[in-house]
């Protein structure tokens, strides 16, 4: 799988867990790469956060501990599935 299909899929996971499964964020109107995490974009808070972060893991076979998770807090969808990436995903 390229690694922009797989960009894809974690994109759309990322999407399909905030908006249509935690019920975090209402719409995908206007949500892009650049979207932050948290306000102003996908709206995700601290707890949330926690839940995607081990949906991603669960999903993806990559690890992220819990010392960093808050920092995903700091990025952008964009830079989440860079930071997916590059812990290893797999499809």
């Amino acid at each position: 799988m390229s690694t922009s299909t797989l960009e894809d899929e974690i994109r759309e996971f990322v999407l399909t867990a905030v908006i249509d499964e935690m019920n975090v964020l209402l719409s995908r109107d206007g949500i892009t790469d650049d979207s932050p995490m948290t306000v102003g974009g996908l709206e995700v808070d601290s707890l949330s956060l926690i839940e995607l972060s081990m949906r991603l893991e669960s999903r993806f076979g990559v690890e992220i501990p819990d010392t960093e998770i808050e920092p995903l807090a700091t990025l952008t969808l964009g830079g989440l599935v860079a930071e997916v990436i590059r812990r290893g995903a797999k499809a």
